[in-house]
This record gives structure tokens, C-alpha cells and sequence, in this order.
């Protein structure tokens, strides 16, 4: 994957990342429906997950939420997964860039 391929996945997760970030309330059960973090252009799936399990993955800047399936494998690997979801931390090479771009690390810019 080139540098370009590899910049365009990166800011698709942020921007998805960041509009998660922004759900509030969710249905009466506190199931929330999640967007997929995927760096897949288009993707539009949805994660139904319990706020704390989402925080649980927001917990570590270098993890997304992704449906399952959806991993890229030059970017990341899977630390987690079940069913219905999965979550990737990024390698250590892009690492810096899910640091920075996360709006809850002490290292954002």
C-alpha cells in the first residue's frame, strides 16, 4: 500500500472515530448504534454496542472499532473480536498519526 492509500484509511478512521465520539443517548436497553472505524471508503455499518464496551475501546488511542472483516491488515491487527464487532490497534508505524488524531490523548494537536 502506498503512502497516499495509506493517509486516505488513516483520516476516514479519524473522521469516523470523531463522529462517534459524538453520539449521545442511545435506545432505553443503552445499546448504542456505533459507526464501523474502518478506514474502508463508503462503509456504512453499524455497531450496536453498550457505551462502556465503546469506552473500552477508546481507552487506547491506537484502537478502532471495525465490523467484522473489515481489518486492513498493512495498517493494523485484531486485538478483539466477536461476533458482531472487532477491534484493531494500529501498527506501530501509523501508531503516532491514531495518537495525535484523538481527541481524548494528551498528545493531540
Amino acid at each position: 500500500m502506498n503512502d497516499i492509500g495509506t493517509r486516505r484509511i488513516a483520516l476516514n478512521q479519524v473522521a469516523l472515530r470523531q463522529l462517534n465520539e459524538a453520539i449521545t443517548g442511545g435506545r432505553r436497553d443503552g445499546v448504542i448504534a456505533f459507526r464501523c472505524e474502518c478506514g474502508q471508503l463508503g462503509c456504512n455499518r453499524l455497531i450496536a454496542l453498550h457505551r462502556p464496551t465503546y469506552e473500552a475501546v477508546r481507552g487506547d488511542s491506537r484502537r478502532f472499532l471495525i465490523a467484522p472483516g473489515h481489518v486492513v491488515a498493512e495498517l493494523e491487527h485484531v486485538v478483539e473480536s466477536s461476533p458482531d464487532h472487532a477491534v484493531v490497534e494500529t501498527h506501530p508505524h501509523t501508531a503516532a498519526f491514531a495518537e495525535r488524531s484523538d481527541p481524548r490523548s494528551p498528545r493531540a494537536h
